[in-house]
């Protein structure tokens, strides 16, 4: 963080209020202030990354984070961050060479002569 900081007064509904309460509990964040700074940094990088940097955001259903949750708690991943970005790689990977990999002759169909031989 930078050496000088300037005081914002922002207003917020009670219930969000508690909300941040609960996320600087969880967290163990010292102050509601950090908490919220916290929040803030990861609002800018969202919506300001790097240029040489994509940000995807993904909405997954309770159960599938908690299935990423217990995946990281078994040492598979060391954060969910970690298992999305590797999942999609594979995933990419898979696409892509199905997209390159050469198309097979199907049953019946005859090898023509420049497929039987090698190229120079």
């Amino acid at each position: 963080m930078a050496d000088t900081s300037e005081r914002v007064t922002v207003r917020i509904p009670q219930d969000l209020l508690e909300k941040l309460k609960a996320i600087q509990q969880s967290k163990g964040t010292p102050t509601i202030s950090d908490t919220i700074r916290e929040g803030l940094e990861k609002f800018i990088e969202m919506n300001l990354p790097p240029p040489n940097i994509k940000k995807v955001v993904v909405d997954l259903s309770r159960q599938d984070n908690r299935q990423l949750e217990e995946f990281v708690r078994e040492g598979a991943s060391v954060s969910i961050d970690d298992a999305v970005r590797s999942a999609v790689r594979e995933y990419i990977r898979v696409k892509t060479e199905a997209v390159s990999a050469p198309r097979g002759r199907r049953d019946g169909e005859s090898l023509t002569a420049d497929e039987g031989t090698s190229s120079p």
